[in-house]
């Protein structure tokens, strides 16, 4: 019994020091500074991402004969946000309340990682160059781009990043309001 008791009492111990530290640590004072410089060293491993599937289809005709391709693929999309570019922290110690200010996410990379050559034609007088090589891969590329602008990609990040900061800034005990400032980027002209 003896025991019993000892082990409530060590629990009950630990779980008020916990609770004194969770609110000492959650209670600080935190400045502009010191949220902007959380906010970087967060944020730059922060993305949204997104399987593109795409089809692609390149054309190149001269006067003897026409080379021509249609690509089936597949692209990882991922978008992100550049603070270089715009980032503003104001902190109201008296509200504890942080605001937050970002630019828009952008599209920070592209890796096309299965590719199928559904029909290829070229004749023995009208070869793929190596210049066709790299205007396909150019084309693909714009293509996926093209595609994810028009995708929710860019608004998934958005609020993903709005969700991770507002829970960031919550573990600091303060309140968060985020926005994103900037023309959101146009979507791309069908056709």
């Amino acid at each position: 019994m003896k025991t019993l008791i000892g082990y409530l009492f060590a629990a009950a111990a630990g779980a008020l020091g916990m609770l004194l530290w969770l609110n000492q640590t959650t209670h600080r004072e935190i400045n502009q500074d010191f949220a902007a410089a959380e906010i970087k060293r967060v944020a730059k491993a922060f993305s949204a991402e997104q399987v593109i599937v795409f089809n692609y289809k390149h054309k190149r005709s001269d006067l003897i004969s026409t080379a021509q391709v249609s690509i089936l693929g597949k692209a990882r999309v991922f978008a992100g946000f550049d603070l270089s570019k715009h980032l503003r922290v104001v902190v109201d110690q008296r509200k504890r309340r942080v605001m937050v200010e970002l630019g828009q996410p952008e599209i920070a990379g592209v890796d096309v990682f299965d590719q199928t050559y559904q029909y290829e034609k070229d004749w023995l007088w009208n070869r793929f160059s190596e210049e066709d090589r790299d205007a396909i891969a150019r084309g693909m590329r714009q293509s996926v781009l093209n595609e994810a602008q028009a995708s929710p990609l860019l608004r998934e990040a958005r609020e993903s990043m709005k969700d991770f900061l507002t829970a960031m800034m919550r573990g600091h005990g303060y309140a968060a309001d985020v926005e994103f400032v900037g023309p959101e980027k146009p979507l791309p002209a069908k056709g």
